[in-house]
């Protein structure tokens, strides 16, 4: 009866709920808030000087196997030359670490409204430019959306609503100097 609960455990791709789950989704909180800080560097030495962070807390997985994650979304203001903005912030990704991945080799990018994704060890980060329609209307047509997310982020929780006792550590991230 034992080694069936384990298979199911494994197959069902999920893990035990650690005894502090807070305290592992606070430390890849921490991760995820210095490679922000990191990234606002990068912008701010690329010339991009009007951005914000904020790190958010999201549900993943289900009930009856619950988890929390935490990422980082960060808004730029680049101006009218989202390449030459982009390629900037490129040469400062890669002198503090970053590594571009392929992740949009597939993907046809109008070459205006550059993106990309980079890792730094655990943490990916995605970057594009030039905004998004909603409802038809254009939104952000200056601006570079930034999002900063970890390798296997999702922590497991207990069941019932705990997402709600976590809410707390979402924050505006600033930058270090």
């Amino acid at each position: 009866m034992g080694a069936v609960g384990i298979l199911a455990l494994l197959l069902g791709g999920c893990s035990v709920t650690p005894a502090d789950p807070r305290a592992e989704l606070e430390a890849r909180a921490a991760t995820i808030d210095s490679a922000a800080q990191d990234v606002l560097d990068s912008l701010h030495a690329a010339g991009v000087d009007e951005a914000t962070a904020k790190g958010h807390v999201d549900g993943c997985q289900s009930e009856p196997a619950p988890g929390v994650s935490y990422r980082a979304g960060i808004a730029a203001k680049a101006g009218s030359d989202l390449a030459s903005a982009f390629d900037a912030l490129v040469q400062q990704l890669d002198a503090s670490g970053w590594k571009p991945t392929d992740a949009y080799r597939d993907v046809k990018i109008d070459p205006a409204k550059p993106m990309g994704r980079f890792t730094r060890d655990d943490v990916t980060l995605d970057v594009k430019t030039g905004g998004g329609s909603v409802g038809g209307k254009w939104y952000g047509a200056d601006e570079m959306q930034l999002g900063i997310t970890i390798k296997d982020g999702c922590v497991r929780v207990p069941d019932g609503g705990y997402i709600g006792q976590v809410r707390d550590l979402e924050k505006d991230i600033l930058p270090r100097s």
